[in-house]
């Protein structure tokens, strides 16, 4: 049995051959056999189709265009559902696969949105910075393939899933009348811990509702 799928995890079960391009003849019992491939056509299914022993999985990022009949033969996983891009798949395998022409290949073809990736990338690889470095020289000067090229040749594969980036926090909102900067962020805090500060704020400005106008005392060197 063929099966088209954009994710190879549930077939990772019992004995499993793993292969980017078909490699290996599908032909041994009890082995599932899970081909990576950037494209598929109707014709190459049609080939394997009567040879496979067991299972052949082929991962794809896009379902291809197939008859009834073909249909009728093979399971489509529902990870390849219509309007799936293929683009968290992309992202996955930035960080998951060793194989990492794929891995520019993908990313080609889904073109992954540059700022979604690199949200991606701070959150998963504390590698280095040369890589940021390359990337800032090319992203918004030369076309989109040379910061795919970065992603795929200058990240190393793991094998395991990536972490979903973390939400930005949202802004501490700040009093009406704070006496700093905005970008002063611990200028509360100034005023939690130092009795001397809290004073020169009553003086410079007394009519402020963040502490009490009654001045406290103070112990000073000599």
């Amino acid at each position: 049995m063929i099966f088209l799928t954009a994710d190879e995890r549930p077939y990772k079960k019992g004995n499993f051959i793993l292969s980017h391009g078909v490699k290996y003849l599908p032909t041994a019992p009890s082995t599932t056999y899970i081909v990576f491939m950037s494209k598929i056509t109707e014709k190459m299914i049609k080939e394997w189709i009567d040879v496979v022993a067991y299972r052949l999985v082929f991962v794809v990022d896009k379902l291809p265009k197939l008859s009834k009949e073909i249909k009728e033969r093979i399971i489509i996983d529902n990870s390849l559902s219509k309007g799936d891009d293929g683009v968290n798949r992309a992202i996955n395998s930035i960080f998951k696969y060793g194989d990492r022409q794929y891995v520019y290949e993908l990313l080609k073809s889904t073109k992954t949105p540059l700022p979604l990736a690199l949200a991606w990338l701070k959150a998963n690889d504390n590698s280095g910075v040369q890589k940021w470095r390359r990337m800032a020289e090319v992203m918004f000067t030369l076309p989109t393939t040379y910061s795919y090229a970065i992603l795929a040749f200058c990240v190393k594969g793991t094998g395991k899933n990536p972490t979903y980036p973390k939400k930005k926090d949202m802004p501490t909102k700040l009093p009406e009348d704070y006496p700093f900067r905005e970008s002063d962020i611990y200028g509360l805090q100034l005023l939690d811990n130092n009795v001397d500060a809290r004073n020169e704020l009553r003086t410079i400005q007394p009519e402020q509702t963040l502490i009490t106008k009654r001045k406290e005392p103070s112990v000073s060197w000599l």
